[in-house]
């Protein structure tokens, strides 16, 4: 291991330091270091760590070593062509956060310490700059339990009357502990510091973090983060097919699965590595249909999407496979609150680019019953159920979700009560859900309901009731003609 002391970087002008950070070059790269973190970056870049985010210009590692926990944030810059000659001009995303993360202690905000910072040059420029923070014992604001948001807004206010904006304000961003309470700012990628914030620029703030937090806003705030919310969440499901702490891609069986990371064990691996023998020989089939083929063991689903019809398979050339869909909106169920059966893999088989079939494997409900089973055994609903009904069809649709086969076999209940929807393959999502589109949802549902005598009309007011709270809508969506007769005569069928 080479350790040089060098001067300044002739390559571009240096960030500014504090008078304790030392400039020294390791192994070919030039750092900026805290003193007590020397001695810890030549173990810190020879041990592998554990992934955490890892896309083509960058990669997060966790490192556990005697002395605590540092993450690793490595840009690659060399991995794009031209890239690297930028940075002559101008400082490294790394710089920069290293730069921010000084002028925030200077500020007194508190946020995960930095270590050291380094950047390997060539003649051709920039190929990598490196930076180092210390671990925090917390978690992230939006899996932390018991948080009162009126610390959280606190903390906000501190921020803003320091004059610091943080244009990414997303739970993922703020870590907490509890006992003593204790909030950092992490990822200081999007902060700004101003010699004073704007009342626009603190309505911003607040907008976003209301999309994530029910904290106490004026009513114009919470209408936009209303708005906002849904577009974050859409964008938030994506991280699903990413590299990250959650989702991982892995080669198995002959095909390119993505897995949930936290989920994987071994009844998960043999599955993935052979899902259609697991369906042959070791599942119990469930549905043996032409469309889709499910089989469940050991408290997990497989559901194989087959090839239903042969024009398909141009169409399926420029889409994604129904599994792979399925997959990314039961995690936007998911992120949202919104009860679906946990999604755990998905993966698809093509040859030469056409999709023969698709894989979703997902937890198995325990005690399961659909709401048709229900019913056929012919003791009237209760009205909590026609309530849970009426609430999980409001949510769907306030969150700007559609699902065009909403009906009681896509209802289900686990051992406990809870209820789920099922069948995501038929789930849209439409920033503005247009009332024609909620009330053809609400007309499947009807006609459906409609053919169970237990359901009567106190249920259906119970449906409606709560529907519109969860919904926030006064009034019912008016039916077009021929959905309103639809429902007339199955009301006389009954």
């Amino acid at each position: 291991m080479a350790i040089t002391l060098r001067g300044r970087n002739c390559h571009r002008p240096s960030p500014r330091i504090s008078f304790c950070v030392r400039r020294v070059e390791i192994d070919g790269i030039r750092w900026h270091v805290q003193p007590e973190a020397e001695p810890l970056i030549h173990q810190l870049l020879q041990d592998a760590g554990r992934v955490i985010k890892e896309a083509p210009a960058k990669r997060i590692t966790c490192h556990t070593l005697p002395a605590g926990t540092f993450y690793v944030k490595r840009y690659r810059h060399a991995a794009f062509p031209f890239r690297p000659v930028k940075f002559l001009f101008k400082p490294s995303q790394a710089a920069q956060e290293w730069q921010l993360a000084q002028d925030l202690e200077a500020r007194a905000i508190p946020i995960v310490r930095h270590v050291a910072l380094g950047e390997r040059w060539t003649w051709s420029g920039l190929q990598e700059s490196i930076l180092i923070t210390e671990g925090f014992d917390g978690r992230m604001l939006h899996e932390a339990e018991g948080v009162n948001p009126a610390d959280v807004l606190a903390f906000l206010a501190r921020m803003h009357q320091h004059g610091v904006l943080q244009e990414d304000l997303h739970p993922g961003n703020l870590l907490v502990k509890l006992s003593p309470l204790e909030i950092r700012l992490v990822d200081l990628h999007g902060t700004r510091l101003l010699p004073q914030l704007t009342p626009a620029q603190r309505d911003d703030n607040l907008t976003v973090l209301r999309s994530y937090l029910p904290i106490q806003v004026p009513p114009e705030i919470a209408e936009r983060s209303a708005r906002l919310r849904q577009q974050r969440f859409f964008e938030r499901s994506k991280r699903c097919f990413r590299h990250n702490r959650d989702f991982v891609p892995r080669a198995m069986g002959g095909l390119r699965w993505w897995v949930r990371l936290p989920a994987w064990s071994k009844a998960l691996e043999g599955i993935v590595s052979d899902p259609d023998g697991f369906l042959q020989t070791r599942a119990q089939i469930l549905k043996p249909g032409r469309t889709s083929t499910v089989g469940r063991r050991e408290g997990l689903v497989l559901k194989r999407f087959n090839l239903r019809k042969l024009e398909n398979l141009a169409k399926d050339l420029f889409r994604p496979s129904r599994a792979r869909r399925a997959f990314q909106r039961a995690y936007h169920l998911e992120l949202l609150g919104i009860p679906t059966p946990r999604v755990l893999a998905t993966a698809e088989r093509r040859c030469c680019g056409f999709l023969l079939r698709s894989y979703l494997v997902m937890d198995e409900i325990p005690g399961a019953t659909d709401l048709g089973t229900l019913l056929r055994r012919g003791k009237p609903p209760t009205r909590e159920l026609a309530r849970a009904v009426g609430e999980l069809v409001g949510k769907l649709h306030a969150e700007g979700f559609s699902h065009r086969d909403l009906k009681e076999t896509n209802l289900v209940l686990d051992s406990a009560g809870k209820l789920y929807v099922l069948d995501l393959d038929g789930l849209t999502f439409q920033p503005e859900l247009t009332e024609a589109r909620a009330a053809l949802d609400l007309e499947r549902l009807a006609r459906a309901m409609a053919l169970f005598e237990p359901v009567r009309r106190g249920h259906r007011m119970q449906f409606l009731r709560s529907y519109c709270r969860a919904r926030g809508v006064r009034q019912v969506p008016r039916l077009p003609p021929r959905q309103q007769h639809g429902i007339s005569t199955a009301k006389e069928r009954e």
